[in-house]
């Protein structure tokens, strides 16, 4: 009985068949290598490029939650004219209730993106690279 066992491999792995076996399987391992250290590279541009977009999209999210609780204040601040001016309560009272109602939104507006944002990560001299 004969067994053959035949090994392809990519062209991309650069294995010259007519070397050594051992050369041939170092050359190998050296492309490995090298494929590992590119994709490590990839990984971590995609890493750092996501923790930059999550960043943005916070500071964005933090400052809509601002104007959108800012905006009961303006409205009570043009209620307090219009009273001045001679509004009744019974024509005010329509601003109040959307002063209202934009306050309950801006707090499950805010409680939904701090549940949704994680805590930075701790840094440390263990976990920090060479």
């Amino acid at each position: 009985m004969t067994i053959e066992v035949h090994v392809h491999f990519p062209e991309a792995f650069n294995v010259n068949v007519t070397q050594n076996p051992n050369d041939a399987v170092l050359a190998l391992f050296r492309s490995i290598q090298q494929e590992i250290r590119k994709m490590s590279t990839d990984v971590n541009s995609a890493l750092l490029a996501l923790q930059a977009a999550v960043t943005q999209e916070t500071t964005v999210d933090q400052s809509a939650i601002t104007l959108i609780q800012g905006i009961p204040a303006l409205i009570a601040a043009a209620v307090a004219t219009a009273a001045a001016a001679g509004a009744t309560p019974a024509q005010l009272q329509a601003f109040d209730t959307l002063s209202a109602q934009i306050t309950a939104n801006a707090t499950g507006l805010a409680a939904a993106v701090t549940s949704g944002t994680p805590a930075a990560p701790a840094t440390s001299a263990a976990t920090k690279g060479p």
